[in-house]
């Protein structure tokens, strides 16, 4: 379908309404250019094209001047503008816009083209295909990822080898003999124990009935597989609202059978055996009684707990009816009362008796950084960059971080230039590129930034986090319209074959956040501000804000790792990002890229609260996991104050102090 543009009328208001709808394509080849920046300069109008080249751009034309400037920008490519005025001629003939491609040395990424050869494949297991299994050439930093359906494609010649591995299973290491497809089989680590594990809610340790015996709410942040009647909003209505925004990777939708059923609600659980496209629904079980579809007549005030079983745990149970996943209803009139104490972590034997120090993890100086700090002036300790790097480093990203912090306060320019360096040779490797993201962010330079997410976005087009890291980045570089409408399309699921369940919490909160700091930039917008409002309770919205909220992103989903609070009484949580405690959290966010957690603190105890962390994940040093850890004091408020800090893991040897929060609101 030939997409062009119309004037049309408002009923409502009469005013003139504007909706171009276009594609954008590269001059030389003909092809869609996806994720190009559409805006109305100075205007706060504002999208960006989809992975296939095309964008829709609405707006009153009482907004917009002829003279007003209309742009094109994306990365490689000479930035196009026109007035207003010649957009409209333009467009009475075409719905076709083309790009020229920079000849310049000063791109980060250069072109992507096919040459070269490509090996194809599929990993699967005994249960059939994987998805999100990892694929890397050996000694390189190409790396792929299997779909769906457990197909990759990645860029290898004969004699390499490639190197295969998914949460759980065996490594398995595969030499290239010729190019033929390849058909992996991946077995189960039969070390690791396929268990179900229930988490709780933001920050409290209780027990609840799991219709598995109690179990130990376990969770400060938002992944949550059991909530109790203190997370029911007073004004939820219906069960639907009990459940919406409460657990993660769960979506509600209507049953489109026509007449006959009378377009029902159904709830769906991403995860398990059946894929977001063809998934069952999931059942309740209310005190026995089962129901296959949302139970709307019961009173949510009246619910004592509800607790989502998924997938094998389901199955296990309630046999294929509960492939879909099961909630477990209990209602108060029949449940014991279960005391929650918020922002407390009062829990028998939850005391906090270690000794635990802080660890300045930069005072770690590699040799490298000394043999910098010997040089006699700054060209000959460039000079020794350059030696090592072509001699031992070329492809160790820390060696490229540690020279970029040597470097910045020297000759900012160079340093920029090692990071544009190694993000050429890691163009295809997710991880390093997420490392370098992290390293400009925490720097300030938001726009370079920009540059490495825009990449991911390029190869990793279904992965869901980088959709939510590029409107952050949009909303520091003051591009207000444009994160609008990246938050426009992530919580109306308008992005094709990505459903952002896996953030939904994280991309609420980050998008009431820049309603309520920037409202006076959004009126133009896409913003959706009428949807957004659904996910969150009305007095809850009235009253956003936070004393602590605290983020934490990493650049691997498989790593193993643990953080533990210790709140003003001595009392401690921990929350553990492992296959033991969080298997299906893990896959889940390997299937679907993401990996991003966030904690809350509000109304605590005045005093300490410490944060510790401990590595349990086996690093590789040429490319190892980072976390970006962000605290904000103060979050949505006028005094609000941010901190940005990247930690390197192969550096973790042991627990250590990550920081200490004063609280004394």
């Amino acid at each position: 379908m030939l997409f062009s543009s119309f004037l049309s009328h408002s009923q409502e208001d009469q005013w003139v309404e504007v909706n171009l709808n276009a594609f954008v394509l590269d001059y030389t080849t003909q092809k869609e250019i996806p994720f190009v920046e559409v805006k109305i300069k100075n205007k706060n109008i504002g999208t960006l094209t989809d992975s296939d080249g095309k964008f829709s751009l609405n707006y009153f034309e009482r907004n917009v001047d002829d003279n007003d400037v209309f742009q094109l920008s994306a990365n490689g490519y000479d930035t196009l503008s026109t007035s207003v005025s010649r957009l409209y001629k333009f467009l009475n003939n075409t719905n076709k816009f083309y790009l020229n491609k920079i000849n310049s040395n000063n791109q980060w990424f250069e072109e992507d083209t096919d040459n070269g050869n490509f090996i194809f494949g599929k990993i699967f297991n005994v249960k059939g295909p994987i998805q999100g299994a990892s694929i890397k050439v050996k000694n390189s930093l190409i790396e792929a990822k299997s779909d769906f359906e457990g197909f990759f494609k990645i860029k290898a010649n004969v004699d390499d080898v490639l190197m295969i591995n998914y949460l759980g299973m065996i490594e398995k290491q595969l030499f290239i003999e010729d190019l033929s497809d390849k058909y992996v089989l991946l077995k189960t680590n039969t070390q690791i124990l396929d268990q179900v594990t229930i988490t709780g809610s933001s920050d409290l340790n209780d027990e609840v009935d799991t219709g598995y015996g109690k179990k130990k709410k376990k969770s400060l942040g938002f992944s949550t597989s059991t909530i109790t009647s203190d997370d029911i909003s007073p004004a939820a209505l219906t069960i639907v609202d009990a459940i919406r925004g409460k657990f993660a990777n769960v979506q509600v939708a209507y049953d489109q059978g026509g007449a006959a059923t009378g377009n029902k609600q159904k709830v769906y659980v991403r995860g398990g055996s059946l894929s977001i496209n063809n998934s069952a629904a999931a059942i309740f079980d209310v005190e026995g009684f089962i129901y296959p579809d949302v139970p709307d007549f019961l009173d949510p005030q009246q619910i004592e707990s509800i607790t989502l079983l998924r997938s094998m745990s389901a199955t296990n149970r309630y046999g294929s009816q509960g492939r879909g996943g099961v909630f477990l209803v209990k209602l108060k009139s029949l449940a014991r009362k279960t005391k929650r104490l918020l922002n407390k972590l009062e829990v028998k034997g939850n005391d906090y008796t270690e000794q635990i120090y802080s660890v300045d993890l930069d005072s770690l100086i590699p040799y490298y950084i000394k043999d910098y700090k010997n040089a006699n002036s700054i060209t000959e300790a460039k000079k020794t960059f350059f030696k090592l790097q072509k001699n031992i480093y070329e492809l160790s990203i820390p060696f490229y971080i540690e020279s970029y912090n040597y470097f910045k306060k020297l000759d900012y320019n160079f340093a920029v230039e090692i990071l544009k360096t190694v993000s050429q040779k890691a163009k295809d490797n997710p991880k390093a590129l997420k490392t370098i993201a992290y390293k400009l962010e925490e720097g300030g330079d938001y726009e370079k930034a920009k540059i490495i997410y825009k990449r991911l976005l390029n190869i990793r087009p279904e992965d869901e986090q980088t959709y939510r890291d590029l409107a952050l980045i949009y909303i520091e570089n003051k591009e207000y319209e444009l994160a609008a409408s990246m938050y426009n399309k992530m919580l109306k699921n308008k992005i094709p074959n990505v459903n952002v369940l896996g953030l939904q919490e994280t991309i609420v909160n980050e998008a009431s956040h820049l309603y309520w700091t920037k409202a006076d930039k959004l009126i133009l917008t896409d913003f959706p501000l009428k949807t957004l409002k659904t996910f969150i309770p009305e007095n809850d919205w009235k009253n956003f804000g936070y004393d602590y909220r605290i983020v934490f992103d990493w650049n691997d989903p498989a790593v193993e790792f643990n953080i533990q609070f210790v709140d003003p009484k001595n009392k401690y949580f921990n929350w553990s990002h492992t296959i033991i405690d969080d298997k299906e959290i893990l896959e889940d966010e390997l299937n679907y890229g993401y990996n991003t957690e966030e904690f809350i603190i509000e109304k605590s105890d005045k005093g300490d609260w410490i944060i510790n962390i401990e590595n349990y994940s086996i690093e590789d040093n040429t490319n190892p996991t980072y976390i970006k850890y962000t605290v904000y004091k103060n979050y949505g408020r006028p005094n609000e104050i941010r901190k940005v800090e990247l930690l390197d893991l192969s550096k973790l040897k042991q627990k250590i102090t990550l920081d200490v929060l004063k609280y004394y609101n």
